[in-house]
């Protein structure tokens, strides 16, 4: 009986832990369609736009070590309930945005703040709490609630958007995802004595062990053009697809939502599919499916039929989920358990520096040339190199 509760309070942990993740990644992923209007009413051009959409990803990028060390230090529960209320109070501040740089400031700090503790506390939260052999299905469908705010939120924002404006939309959705941090402190228990003496034996990893650990720099890498495929690309469709395109920002809600639920279906059943039957295969799979997202990418802007477009956005969402689950589920299967929180920080720090790089780079790219199409090619080039970096693994994969 014990065990049964003890399975039904894990599984409502599990479930808080994902409306936490799907809270950070609506925060990340609507930007994109809000900007559309923020930009709009206070004159932003796409350059502009990219300062906005970066800053965010360089706060979370210097302190998701940070982030981790301190996780380490005071334990997963704490963490993962101060970086969703932060978020939660970073979304209503914007929303009394009045210039650029209040603006930057505002995105920068809920990305250092918020944002940057929430993923190596989840990972840290399943490495000392779900059995080793469901870890793996547990990592991916936390990483799968991308897809389920991709889904979600495009649709809600767009209304908010529409119906009250984007201030009173960050007000609201700030004090929702506040909520939504207390819940978790309420819910996600306490750590034991014994996960309080584990945490502090993973604090014993040497900054010099991070850096001549090759696995380490390869998964690093690949992760930060992935992550520069997926963050440009999030960033930015709305933009296109409004400003190129010609398309309301309403019906723009409807062709991310799809997108997003690709994502969430991909997501789930990926993860699962990937683990039973390409079990130690893992860099072909992400190499693979980073070449079909380059092409599928450029389809996006390459057809000249909104269908054509769409079809290619749902197909490349699918390969990007499907290779970014796999790439993020390495960590558990090649690093010891003491390591798995500060090395997941460090690889999510270098995934994260793509998003930095991205967006401003191709805001840059379309001020320059007035046209997206240098702004696809970037994105499909980074799929390449992700896939093509991976690949390096195979000499060392499963050997630690």
């Amino acid at each position: 009986m014990n065990q049964v509760k003890g399975e039904k309070h894990s599984l409502m942990v599990l479930l808080v832990l994902f409306i936490g993740y799907t809270s950070v990644y609506v925060d990340k992923y609507t930007i994109g369609i809000s900007l559309v209007t923020v930009s709009q009413d206070l004159g932003f051009d796409p350059s502009q736009k990219g300062l906005i959409l970066s800053a965010f990803f360089l706060g979370y990028t210097l302190f998701q070590i940070p982030m981790g060390y301190l996780n380490n230090r005071i334990g997963a529960r704490p963490v993962l309930a101060i970086s969703i209320i932060i978020v939660g109070l970073f979304l209503i501040i914007f929303g009394f945005g009045y210039s650029l740089l209040f603006l930057v400031v505002i995105r920068f700090l809920s990305g250092a703040f918020g944002h940057a503790g929430y993923p190596p506390s989840v990972s840290n939260y399943i490495s000392l709490h779900i059995p080793l052999n469901k870890r793996g299905f547990a990592q991916s469908a936390m990483l799968a609630s991308s897809g389920f705010a991709a889904f979600i939120g495009p649709l809600l924002i767009a209304q908010l958007l529409l119906s009250v404006g984007w201030r009173n939309t960050y007000y609201w959705i700030g004090i929702v995802v506040i909520f939504i941090g207390l819940l978790i402190l309420l819910v996600v228990p306490k750590a034991p004595k014994i996960d309080k003496s584990t945490q502090k034996e993973k604090i014993k990893v040497p900054f010099s062990e991070l850096l001549k650990d090759k696995q380490l720099w390869i998964l690093l890498l690949s992760a930060l053009f992935i992550n520069a495929a997926n963050y440009g690309l999030t960033s930015w469709l709305a933009s296109y697809l409004n400003e190129a395109r010609g398309i309301s920002i309403s019906e723009v809600s409807y062709i991310s939502s799809l997108a997003g639920l690709c994502i969430l279906i991909a997501g789930v059943i990926g993860g699962y599919f990937i683990s039973r039957f390409f079990k130690g295969k893992e860099p072909i799979v992400i190499f693979t499916f980073s070449v079909l997202g380059a092409f599928t990418v450029y389809g996006v802007y390459l057809f000249d039929q909104l269908m054509l477009s769409i079809i290619c956005l749902c197909l490349c969402n699918i390969f990007l989920i499907m290779a970014f689950t796999t790439l993020m589920g390495l960590p558990h299967k090649l690093f010891k358990q003491s390591h798995i929180a500060t090395k997941y920080a460090a690889i999510n720090s270098g995934g994260v520096l793509g998003g930095f790089f991205a967006p401003m780079i191709i805001g840059d790219l379309v001020n320059a040339t007035n046209s997206y199409q240098s702004a696809f090619l970037f994105l499909a080039l980074t799929f390449l190199v992700s896939g093509i970096i991976v690949l390096a693994i195979k000499k060392t994969f499963g050997n630690q």
